[in-house]
């Protein structure tokens, strides 16, 4: 395999092992684009396509895989031998596995997830993967996507405890710590700086939503992941072994495994690869769907869903990220042909980092970039990558939630037409869940109805003589005038005591001003009316967000909800 150094066009593959039939482009128009949203009610669930068929999707979708060719086949056959043997051996080390016989898995079917505190629609596509798994006759796994960037250390949990200077308990967001950290590097290197936090976090969630939620899940959360911080010291490989490990206890049968275990094999260097020996080709494939998937939805900004691949001095910027432990910011992979070497590099002047790769024998050319591949030189997809592998190597049924869904659909359009293979279906999984017991008065109407009223004390002051003694002259004045305007347009015309337009109008206005005066009192009290529903409307929306981390649920009511989801598709 040898780069081109042909324009950025996405033209036909002929060269490459990988390539199965001619190209095609898919449609990507609004019409054909899936708008997968959120359900609204508590305690409903998207599942597209429903349940009852994931059985049937996934015989369609290994038939369509048998099709791909010899490239794929070797692929997968490599590529899934790794995935069983390596996530056995990881989950095995903090649960019980002797369920899962190596030699007879069936299907697979997969799902991921960064490795956080996520709300339990989110968690809900676990306890899918559980049953789907059941279902076909396979075995469920998980990819712990730790190369995405952390966004913190904390998370916001809903509490009714006093706060401000006026003790207040008004239902608000209170921030709980588990380490210092800030984040900003992948959750992989997200090392713990304070066990005090991490080891007393649970005791710290419990007491802030105290009064919310009197048993949360944190509680059997973090047995598990004080076990686990002991294990890897590493945040989000406890936060994930730590959810895992009670989804074990549970009942779930599934396997898991980071993406960071995932790169370090010979199948995964094979398929990157494949991507990088014709990288300025994948650039046209890749930077001509985005821009198709912008122009469709009239997106914008060059940066959604992704930003374009950059070329300069013959540097072609790579769909991959590099770190490391001695460095673990993220930076961009980029990649130069030089002869017969493919050089891979972060192109960071003070901190050089590279990579020389002879393509000339492509198997060989994996094992090296395997081999190469280091903890200070980590080389990880990004997302669009990382779930083409996943779908299109690693498992025969991929979920995926809602963003994923959204925006896979771009991942689609570029598979198709750099590999020249179709892409297979996933489903789309998710649920709303609130908090248990909240009740569900209508404020919205009350602060609407408050804010008419007010309108109205400026301008149909005369509608609260009932409440306040007014100036019956000026309301007996306003209502000649009213009527006036009401008289047939011809008497009005020849009435020679009819005011003009604009004397009406001032007229009117001056009354209502100085009846709006005598509705002070009354101003005041709905201002305080209608600052008090404000509240509690923002209250009572805060209180039913379906953004609520998972662990601060009692686990039986998500049990039973989940369960309940399961049944009904």
């Amino acid at each position: 395999m040898v780069v081109s150094q042909s324009p950025l066009v996405c033209s036909p593959r002929t060269s490459s092992s990988a390539s199965a039939s001619p190209s095609r482009r898919y449609d990507f128009s609004l019409n054909s684009y899936r708008q997968y949203r959120a359900p609204v009610e508590n305690g409903s669930s998207l599942i597209e396509p429903p349940l009852s068929d994931a059985a049937d999707l996934l015989r369609s979708n290994v038939a369509k895989s048998a099709s791909h060719g010899p490239f794929w086949d070797s692929l997968r056959t490599r590529a899934r031998a790794s995935l069983i043997e390596d996530a056995i051996r990881y989950t095995s080390a903090y649960r019980d596995t002797s369920w899962v016989d190596a030699g007879s898995v069936g299907p697979i079917v997969m799902a991921g997830h960064q490795p956080s505190l996520f709300h339990p629609g989110v968690w809900f596509k676990n306890f899918a993967l559980d049953d789907i798994a059941r279902r076909v006759g396979g075995i469920g796994v998980n990819l712990v996507v730790d190369n995405d960037v952390a966004s913190g250390s904390s998370i916001r949990v809903p509490s009714v405890r006093p706060h401000g200077p006026t003790g207040s308990r008004q239902p608000h967001y209170e921030v709980v710590p588990y380490d210092e950290a800030g984040g900003g590097v992948p959750y992989e290197q997200t090392t713990v700086r304070s066990r005090d936090l991490f080891d007393h976090f649970d005791k710290a969630v419990t007491e802030a939503v105290g009064g919310v939620v009197d048993e949360p899940s944190v509680t059997k959360l973090w047995r598990h992941a004080l076990s686990a911080i002991d294990r890897c010291g590493v945040a989000g490989c406890a936060l994930a072994q730590a959810r895992h490990g009670l989804e074990g206890e549970l009942g779930l049968r599934t396997l898991e495994l980071p993406l960071g275990v995932v790169c370090r094999t010979s199948a995964y260097a094979e398929f990157v690869l494949a991507i990088l020996t014709e990288l300025p080709r994948f650039h046209g494939c890749y930077n001509d769907s985005a821009d198709r998937y912008r122009g469709a939805h009239g997106i914008r900004s060059s940066a959604h869903p992704v930003p374009n691949l950059a070329e300069h001095d013959g540097w072609f910027e790579a769909p991959l990220w590099i770190y490391g432990n001695d460095s673990p910011e993220r930076k961009a992979a980029w990649v130069k042909m030089a002869d017969d070497h493919l050089i891979i590099s972060d192109r960071v002047a003070q901190r050089p980092r590279e990579l020389r790769i002879d393509v000339r024998h492509p198997k060989l050319a994996a094992e090296q970039l395997a081999n190469l591949v280091s903890p200070n030189f980590k080389l990880r997809p990004r997302a669009l990558v990382t779930t083409m592998y996943a779908r299109m190597v690693l498992s025969d049924l991929f979920l995926h939630g809602i963003g994923g869904g959204k925006y896979d659909q771009l991942g689609d359009q570029i598979c198709a037409e750099f590999f020249h293979v179709e892409p297979l279906p996933f489903m789309v999984i998710s649920a709303t869940i609130q908090l248990p017991g909240l009740t569900q008065a209508d404020h919205g109407q009350q602060t609407r109805s408050l804010r008419r009223q007010l309108r109205d004390l400026d301008f149909q002051p005369e509608r609260f003589g009932d409440r306040v003694e007014l100036d019956q002259k000026l309301v007996a004045r306003k209502s000649e005038l009213i009527a006036m305007v009401a008289e047939p347009a011809e008497k009005k015309l020849s009435s020679k005591k009819q005011n003009s337009k604009k004397q009406w109008h001032d007229e009117v206005a001056t009354i209502n001003a100085e009846l709006s005066k005598q509705l002070g009192p009354l101003r005041s009290q709905l201002r305080s009316e209608l600052a008090e529903s404000e509240r509690a409307q923002a209250a009572q929306r805060l209180m039913a967000s379906r953004e609520h981390p998972f662990c601060v649920f009692p686990i039986e009511y998500l049990q039973t909800t989940y369960a309940k989801l399961l049944s009904h598709d």
